[in-house]
């Protein structure tokens, strides 16, 4: 092989040879007598032939014949394979995981000592008891029918005013020994035709403060769907963890059972069983944490949703699967522009704004005459009595017997300056502060939104593209984990390379399960971020259009 290499760079030099690729084809075209190892050895353990690297290697332009794809149709090319291979690496494989033995026959008792019963949920059920029992929504609600009552109080100051009194009044004029008793009864009715604005300022102010809060309440039903998402695909990742390890800890006492026949027959050394024992309570232990990483996972499920602590909720998929939450034609561009259409956050801090600047009407209000228009219907009563007889029939002074019934109607017109009008000046400024912070406000929330978008648009990217390597982990690391135990058993390998390959094929699997929530949750903060999420678009997608 060498010498024809160097005979075709000597032609090709001479320009005699059509070229070293040439060479390389006929040579690989003819049966090669030459061998590499074991002639019998199959194809999977075999080294990868010169012929094949060239197969699956990038074209090469070999002469004027051959014309170069462009970085459109390789992509094109590229794209069915590789939707083809994460379709396969985005689920994780259960079935390599089956249990054959009773890990948790007597294991972990005092864990459960703590539960109460289990108690199987859906995703689905969980989203649907999180928006009907979750406390923060709860109390958003409240804040949102608060604000909602006050709105009603503010157009209640457009109506009339209505008073009523009733005066019970004794009167003794010394000089004169009279003395008297008058009853009042005074009903009034006023309507404020004018106030400086303060009515009608007040009620605008007031209705986008309230319509501020439902876009709270909207937001904090968003937040909690996230999050009740997020903890249920993180009670799913421990479990199916739990799961890896109870499978390590089987693999460990079946090879802790293989080691001691060994060395029972004479075969194994005391070392190898003493290593498998050591890795079977490092699995054992790993067991146990994640049994209550599994527990604390329940917990924080269980307060989000409000459940009751001593339930234990175990969710109802069998495996994890990464959902396709999100179209994956979708571009930086269209996710901001839905994001500024939909996210509630924006439209709360907008409507805030809009109410600090009715605010500031308001506080000029006092500077303004007020006009008020008025009707009053008195009765009085009045008796009167003298307890010394003196000349004249006239009652004392200041005191008419008898009774008066009058009906007035009036206008009121009064304008007052507290002190020289400087205090509502000063509260204009005020309110003039206080409505620039809320446009700054305002900004710094869209500014948030802009980077929230952009940040969980990388995560969903990377995200995806991770699930494909880590399978390339899971599969690398399981041909490693074959290979240790057929070179232990034909004598050439050791037990410690054995562990080694177990060690990391659980890390593999461990990172590809992470991987596959991990998309998941990065789909779903970015359906949240866009504020488009809801039960529908968690549960089947968002495919574009309305919320």
């Amino acid at each position: 092989m060498i010498w024809l290499i160097l005979i075709a760079l000597i032609l090709q030099q001479t320009g005699i040879s059509p070229g070293l690729n040439s060479v390389l084809q006929a040579k690989a075209a003819t049966p090669s007598t030459e061998t590499i190892g074991d002639p019998n050895q199959s194809s999977v353990d075999s080294p990868v032939s010169l012929n094949s690297s060239l197969t699956h290697s990038p074209s090469v332009a070999q002469g004027s014949s051959t014309t170069q794809a462009s970085p459109e149709t390789a992509q094109q090319l590229e794209q069915p394979d590789s939707d083809a291979k994460h379709d396969v690496n985005k689920t994780l494989d259960m079935e390599r995981l089956q249990l054959h033995s009773p890990v948790f026959k007597e294991s972990f008792k005092p864990i459960r000592l703590e539960i109460q019963f289990d108690q199987p949920i859906t995703l689905e059920e969980a989203l649907h008891y999180a928006v009907d029992n979750n406390l923060p929504i709860k109390i958003s609600r409240e804040n949102m029918n608060y604000q909602g009552y006050v709105l009603y109080s503010q157009i209640a100051n457009a109506l009339p005013n209505f008073s009523m009194s009733y005066n019970l009044t004794k009167t003794k004029i010394l000089n004169e020994h009279v003395s008297s008793l008058a009853r009042v009864f005074l009903p009034r009715v006023s309507y404020p035709v004018f106030q400086g604005g303060s009515v009608i300022f007040s009620i605008l102010g007031q209705y986008c403060r309230a319509k501020g809060w439902r876009q709270a309440y909207i937001a904090s039903i968003n937040d909690a769907m996230l999050d009740v998402y997020q903890k249920y695909n993180n009670l799913l990742l421990a479990r199916v963890l739990l799961q890896i390890r109870a499978k390590a800890v089987e693999v460990s006492e079946e090879q802790l059972k293989v080691n001691q026949s060994a060395e029972r027959v004479g075969t194994g050394t005391r070392f190898a069983v003493m290593q498998s024992e050591t890795q079977l309570a490092a699995d054992s232990q790993a067991l146990l944490q994640q049994e209550v990483a599994v527990r604390q996972a329940a917990l924080a499920l269980n307060f989000s949703l409000n459940c009751p602590m001593a339930i234990n909720l175990v969710p109802a998929e069998p495996t994890i699967t990464e959902q396709p939450l999100f179209k994956a034609q979708a571009n930086i561009g269209e996710l901001v522009g839905i994001a500024l259409h939909h996210r509630p956050d924006l439209r709360e801090y907008e409507l805030f704004k809009f109410a600090a600047a009715r605010n500031v009407q308001v506080a000029s209000a006092p500077l303004y005459p007020q006009l008020t228009f008025f009707t009053q219907y008195s009765y009085t009563n009045t008796t009167t009595s003298r307890h010394v007889v003196a000349e004249g029939t006239t009652a004392g002074a200041g005191v008419f017997g008898g009774l008066f019934e009058t009906y007035q109607q009036g206008m009121g017109l009064t304008w007052n300056l507290n002190g020289l009008g400087l205090v509502s000046t000063a509260n204009i400024a005020a309110a003039q502060c206080l409505n620039r912070q809320s446009g700054i406000q305002a900004n710094q929330e869209l500014q948030t939104v802009l980077q929230q978008v952009r940040s969980s648009y990388l995560g969903w990217r990377s995200a995806r593209e991770q699930i494909d390597n880590a399978a390339h982990g899971v599969e690398s690391s399981g041909e490693e984990l074959r290979l240790a135990g057929i070179r232990l058993h034909a004598g050439v390998g050791t037990n410690l390379e054995l562990i080694q390959a177990q060690r990391d094929y659980v890390t593999a699997l461990t990172t590809q399960a992470q991987a596959i929530v991990g998309s998941n949750l990065a789909q779903a903060q970015l359906l949240h971020d866009t504020g488009i999420i809801s039960m529908d678009t968690l549960l089947h997608g968002y495919t574009g259009g309305a919320k």
